[in-house]
């Protein structure tokens, strides 16, 4: 779990930044999306962390049973998915809300 932790937390991160650059380079503030960026950060890596935290115990204690590979495939496929997917909403949903702060402000 370690490995994929840390690949999908990379990969995460990297994502990250080039659709917070696209959006800066497209007019965005570069202040909120960067908030959004660090925010974003500070909460992935905690859940990464007890992810990667719970599997450690179940493979230091060897508890083999039938189930624990299907919920390690499981847990590993939520956090590519998430890692893949959350980037996008989070950078579309800063821009709408930029956009939106701005149309009040006008």
């Amino acid at each position: 779990m370690t490995l994929h932790t840390a690949a999908a937390l990379i990969a995460f991160a990297a994502l990250q930044i080039w659709l917070v650059s696209s959006a800066i380079a497209a007019g965005a503030p570069s202040a909120l999306i960067v908030v959004a960026l660090v925010v974003l950060l500070a909460l992935a890596l905690p859940v990464a962390r007890s992810t990667e935290r719970r599997w450690y115990h179940l493979s230091r204690q060897a508890l083999a049973s039938w189930g624990l590979h299907a919920r390690f495939r499981r847990d590993v496929r939520r956090m590519w998915v998430a890692a893949l997917t959350l980037p996008f909403l989070w950078v579309s949903g800063a821009m709408a809300a930029t956009d939106a702060i701005a149309a009040i402000t006008r």
